[in-house]
């Protein structure tokens, strides 16, 4: 397994089934992301996080557990050094509030680990803002994505399963907003094979989906 081949040092497994595969056009790779969204008292304090990865992704990150499984240190590094991979690129997550304003996270994440389904692997965290945002009278637009979008990182459908909203206050709503993707733009992410996988680092904000949050 060569470290070289992470997609931004972060799929430090995921890419390694990948590589041995020809697999032409964008996406190369899938994550079924749940979120929940974390207030207290009023305020937005956070959000909590499981990444599923697909079947052939989960393969690679399952081996390497296997040959962890008898040396709990070992594994833990495993999973320290993936979710220390997540933090050092933001959690691959990008917040806003109503004004435009880029809002920052907490370098260290809560409550985080690994776990397996079957056959496919989840990766969990808590990431907390550096400073809680008031709800009241504000709107935050949360996306996640891999810049490239050689990784789809995605919410399934129905929504409502995908991201809680339940701890949001009665002044709020919570929504989940598809993208709208021309034909042009599916042609030409399709058209990029899997060793071009920094070609265009715009590709990911423009398939995002986005969770908003709208407060009275």
């Amino acid at each position: 397994f060569r470290s070289e081949y992470t997609m931004k040092k972060l799929f430090l497994y995921l890419l390694g089934c990948l590589l041995g595969q020809h697999v032409l056009a964008h996406p190369h790779a899938f994550i079924d992301m749940k979120t929940k969204v974390l207030v207290d008292k009023q305020q937005l304090v956070g959000f909590s996080m499981q990444w599923i990865l697909d079947e052939p992704s989960s393969a690679a990150v399952l081996y390497d557990v296997k040959q962890a499984k008898s040396d709990k240190k070992a594994l833990q590094k495993l999973i320290d050094e993936v979710i220390g991979n997540v933090v050092n690129e933001h959690y691959f997550s990008y917040l806003f509030d109503k004004q435009g304003n880029k809002v920052k996270y907490s370098a260290k994440p809560q409550n985080y680990g690994m776990k397996s389904s079957g056959a496919q692997v989840l990766y969990y965290f808590d990431f907390m803002l550096s400073k809680p945002q008031l709800l009241q009278d504000n709107e935050f637009t949360l996306s996640t994505y891999d810049p490239t979008y050689y990784v789809s990182m995605y919410y399934d459908k129905p929504f409502h399963s995908a991201v809680d909203f339940s701890q949001l206050p009665e002044n709020c709503h919570g929504e989940v907003l598809e993208p709208n993707i021309n034909e042009k733009l599916k042609a030409y992410a399709s058209s990029l094979d899997q060793s071009q996988r920094n070609e265009d680092d715009t590709l990911g904000a423009q398939f995002a989906q986005k969770v908003r949050l709208t407060c009275r």
